[in-house]
């Protein structure tokens, strides 16, 4: 008898468990294209140009035409990345990457439990919250930026 009271305890702890409602999730999501905007528009991103801009100075005055020659490939390359991840056919993870150091204190002050670019699907009922605004902030968007990005949303 004992044995029949302990499993049907465990039974009902089973289906209870089963049919309790599931936890919402309060996830980070953002407009893909002003964040491209906005970092490749960021002091952030003024910074590493400025360093390649030296680089190519500095290949110039050595006249090390195969160094500037792989920088304004760079140069290219990356104008044709931005202008990739701008219409949504190329990854951002480069700017993912550059953002990543200010993810944990924006999750925390939007509360919530990520930050993603992507939500396409979810095991558990989602609650989505917009944090291109805090991202925008992080990366010091001005004001012509932000016009900018008010213009693609």
């Amino acid at each position: 008898m004992r044995l029949l009271n302990l499993a049907a305890t465990a039974l009902i702890a089973t289906l209870a468990v089963a049919q309790a409602p599931a936890q919402t999730v309060r996830v980070g999501t953002f407009h893909k294209a002003a964040i491209v905007v906005a970092f490749y528009r960021s002091p952030l991103w003024a910074e590493t140009l400025k360093a390649k801009m030296a680089e190519m100075a500095t290949a110039k005055a050595a006249n090390d035409t195969r160094k500037v020659q792989e920088l304004e490939a760079w140069g290219n390359t990356g104008q044709e990345t931005a202008h990739q991840q701008l219409v949504g056919e190329a990854p951002i993870a480069n700017i993912l990457a550059a953002l990543a150091p200010g993810l944990p204190e924006i999750a925390k002050k939007a509360r919530v439990a990520m930050i993603v670019a992507d939500l396409p699907y979810a095991d558990s009922p989602v609650e989505t919250v917009d944090v291109t605004e805090m991202l925008l902030d992080w990366l010091k968007a001005d004001e012509r930026t932000r016009t900018i990005v008010r213009g693609l949303q």
